[in-house]
């Protein structure tokens, strides 16, 4: 019965360890991919009642590159397809954790502790109990540091939370302009309605290029509705957006210049109405954006956390150290500091929620270089993380939106 269960124990050890390698591999070699999706055509079939032809949708076909690596994308969580961690990969997180993005961060102040660890068991050895002090001290303080803890993370989650709903507040605005002037405006206005969609598909460029304050290349599509001034783009990212807001309500003016009939069609001068109202909302939504990417958590917040961390988990081991053995004193602090270090970083990470993901094909993100010559800081995170690791990929949202808007664009009417 015993050597039964002992197979049983090291058969699915070892396919779990087997499962968290191909999970470790692809959560380090896998490059960040913009959201693609494949709209199929309809496929058309004659109408018995009528004996006109009526189109019957199909559903989208699946990547093929994901059908053959099924089983490393059935253990990765997807935004898009609605996938989430679940209790039952625990023991994969927990073994793919040396290859995590947060201890790669935090490892230099978790090797501190270490050596502080090893010089208060030296210490200890040297002078005996002269060295400990009470564990009286790191009780008291433990409450406090973890509400600190937990105040920092929920702020940082929070203004997380908030830039996604901005990016959901753009899609949804840019959708309803899109249609409200495909259908509404163009046929008394198709002039300066095809030039307004023109420039609502080339927004989210702007949008993203302003959420990573200038740090990657304005796209093409929408550098070409711009006047050619990079400089100033760089010194104010807001500058490409507020431009084509600006182009968008002369677009629409043109519109009711246009139309004959805008002077005396209550319906039309309400929906000429509504798509300025709508881009006043693009406006609100942009400086938003502009608000979370330049206004921190309060640096002095973040600096007391820190000391109080250092502190509290520097004297950690001379409160251990006589209490218990020498290598489960390490074990602790080590313990101690990659949970509590790592839950610091994470409210860090995700302050600043947007990230520059790469893109493949012809939306391919280039990023600007500093004076040293290197990418900035959230152009490198996008490259070395999965989208919705530690942020939000922007420029994977703005490609998504752009793409729906062509597609709502190039539909004909019924």
């Amino acid at each position: 019965m015993r050597n039964s269960l002992l197979f049983f124990l090291l058969l699915t050890s070892g396919s779990a360890v087997n499962a968290a390698t191909r999970a470790a591999e692809a959560s380090t070699n896998v490059v960040s991919k913009a959201p693609s999706f494949e709209v199929s055509t309809p496929e058309v079939v004659p109408n018995g009642d009528s004996g006109q032809a009526a189109a019957v949708p199909v559903a989208p076909v699946a990547p093929a590159d994901k059908e053959k690596d099924a089983s490393i994308y059935s253990r990765r969580p997807s935004a898009d397809a609605g996938i989430r961690y679940n209790s039952n990969d625990w023991f994969v997180n927990f073994i793919t954790a040396p290859v995590s993005f947060t201890l790669k961060r935090i490892k230099n102040h978790v090797l501190s502790n270490v050596v502080i660890s090893l010089l208060a068991i030296y210490a200890h050895k040297q002078f005996g109990d002269q060295v400990s002090i009470p564990m009286t001290g790191h009780s008291l303080l433990g409450s406090s540091l973890g509400l600190l803890l937990s105040y920092r993370t929920n702020s940082a989650y929070g203004r997380f939370w908030e830039a996604r709903g901005y990016w959901t507040k753009t899609k949804v605005t840019c959708r309803n302009l899109a249609i409200l002037m495909k259908y509404h405006i163009g046929e008394h206005s198709p002039k300066a309605t095809e030039k307004f969609l023109k420039l609502i598909t080339v927004y989210p460029g702007a949008l993203m290029f302003l959420c990573l304050g200038g740090a990657a290349k304005l796209p093409d599509y929408t550098q070409k509705y711009l006047p050619d001034k990079p400089l100033e783009y760089l010194e104010a990212p807001n500058l490409p957006a507020v431009l084509l807001l600006i182009e968008l309500q002369k677009a629409l003016h043109e519109a009711k210049q246009e139309s004959k009939s805008a002077k005396y069609d209550l319906v039309e001068a309400a929906h000429l109405n509504a798509a300025a109202h709508l881009i006043d909302d693009l406006m609100l939504n942009m400086a938003s954006c502009e608000k979370i990417l330049r206004t921190p958590v309060p640096w002095t917040y973040s600096r007391h956390t820190s000391r109080f961390l250092t502190i509290w988990l520097g004297t950690l081991p001379y409160a251990l150290v006589g209490n218990m053995k020498p290598w489960l004193v390490v074990a602790i602090v080590v313990a101690a500091s990659y949970c509590m270090l790592g839950i610091e970083e994470i409210g860090h990470l995700i302050e600043q929620p947007f990230l520059g993901d790469p893109l493949d094909g012809e939306e391919k993100l280039y990023s600007t270089l500093d004076e040293d010559g290197e990418a900035s800081a959230l152009i490198k995170r996008g490259r070395v993380t999965q989208p919705y690791d530690i942020g939000i990929p922007v420029c994977s949202l703005a490609a998504q939106i752009r793409k729906e808007l062509k597609h709502i664009i190039a539909l004909e009417d019924h």
